[in-house]
């Protein structure tokens, strides 16, 4: 709890403001036929399919969004190592279909940026949620994503919401939602972003991953 439904128009929220500084460094996996600092334009259907917090068809805004950690491995874990199952062995193995035409990449603000914190009990609480809201799993995202669009209804101010990850415990990851507007929110930060689907790309992500007993093969010569 609480899975419930989203607070009438009219109930107010105090949602926690979180500033995230120019100069912050972040890190995605995404398609590499697109810009690092690429927002998605399409937003999820209303039902169906989409992230935890992705606009979605019927919210009335339709913004477009970058999710993002703040580190190479949360970005990692966060799309490429969801549900995974540990064999016999006791090693996670990501199929090379996963990592197929993905990049790795940073990016860096441009700008402060307000976010709506929610990061501790106190900061969900202020915004009427628990530990649901962010630990939920992917059938309970068309209600997360409902959520999310009231929490923004509650701070126009807001420019994204941060959380901690849910399959890097300790490290936080976020989303930017792209306002008509506002200027560029992000931009490229070197070195040049890492195609994982090379023996490059599967030495860097079995190195981050050794440790928690993850890995991908590499691709065959």
């Amino acid at each position: 709890m609480p899975d419930v439904k989203v607070p009438a128009p009219t109930v107010r929220a105090t949602p926690h403001r979180e500033l995230l500084p120019a100069g912050t460094v972040l890190y995605r996996v995404y398609s590499a036929a697109y810009p690092a600092t690429a927002f998605n334009p399409n937003p999820a259907d209303d039902h169906y399919q989409g992230g935890r917090f992705c606009s979605y068809e019927g919210d009335g805004e339709r913004l477009p969004y970058l999710y993002a950690g703040f580190s190479e491995r949360t970005a990692v874990l966060e799309t490429l190592v969801r549900s995974l199952p540990f064999d016999d062995g006791g090693w996670r193995r990501i199929r090379r279909a996963a990592v197929r035409g993905r990049v790795l990449s940073r990016i860096e603000t441009t700008c402060d940026i307000p976010l709506v914190g929610l990061l501790t009990p106190d900061q969900l609480a202020a915004v009427h949620q628990d530990e649901w809201l962010i630990h939920c799993t992917p059938d309970e995202y068309p209600r997360s994503r409902r959520w999310a669009a009231w929490i923004r209804g509650q701070a126009p101010w807001a420019q994204g919401l941060k959380w901690p990850s849910k399959r890097d415990l300790g490290s936080p990851a976020c989303i930017l939602y792209e306002r008509d507007g506002a200027g560029a929110l992000v931009k490229p930060a070197g070195p040049e972003p890492v195609p994982l689907d090379t023996a490059e790309g599967a030495e860097l992500l079995n190195g981050l991953l050794a440790p928690l007993h993850t890995r991908v093969d590499p691709p065959r010569r």
